[in-house]
């Protein structure tokens, strides 16, 4: 379980983050971070989320970026140097290729995977460990997850509540 608490963060100068309530992530739990355009969502999970566990040992973390289509640069080089025979062309392939190199390994270890405007999420079925997803995207979204609501309260603050498991129909 990954426990962001209850705090009021300044995220960058002149731009605070209030979270109302104790957050906890679950694995296995998929979870949405709602919210428009400068509301807080990559702030929190660059600044609050990743920081507080990019050192566990205890979890496997996929981190894909808002800039996916830059990343996936990288990622090809990756595959051409242990993965060969694979083809990574859009960001379907690059889930279907972590997924693959996780399911190699012996370990029972969760999986995060935080998905910062993604597009084309792709958790295959039959990876055997428990996955926490955590993502946001104008495009594409779950049938069901917990949300997180990033609403901006001011210019300078927005605040981040829990709006509980419902079915995703906006």
């Amino acid at each position: 379980m990954i426990t962001i608490p209850r705090s009021r963060l300044q995220i960058w100068p002149g731009f605070c983050l209030d979270i109302s309530d104790d957050i906890h992530f679950h694995c296995p739990g998929s979870y949405y971070l709602k919210g428009n355009n400068g509301s807080g969502k990559s702030s929190f999970i660059n600044r609050v989320l990743l920081p507080a566990i990019k050192d566990r040992n205890d979890l496997h973390l996929i981190v894909l970026q808002q800039q996916m289509h830059m990343q996936l640069y990288a990622m090809r080089a990756w595959a051409a140097m242990h993965y060969p025979e694979r083809r990574v062309a859009d960001e379907s392939d690059v889930w279907d290729l972590l997924c693959y190199d996780l399911a190699s390994l012996k370990d029972d270890k969760a999986l995060v995977v935080i998905a910062d405007e993604a597009r084309n999420l792709i958790i295959p079925e039959g990876l055997k460990r428990p996955v926490c997803l955590i993502y946001s995207s104008h495009d594409h979204k779950y049938e069901s997850h917990h949300i997180l609501e990033f609403r901006p309260t001011s210019a300078y603050e927005s605040e981040l509540t829990s709006a509980g498991d419902k079915p995703c129909a906006d």
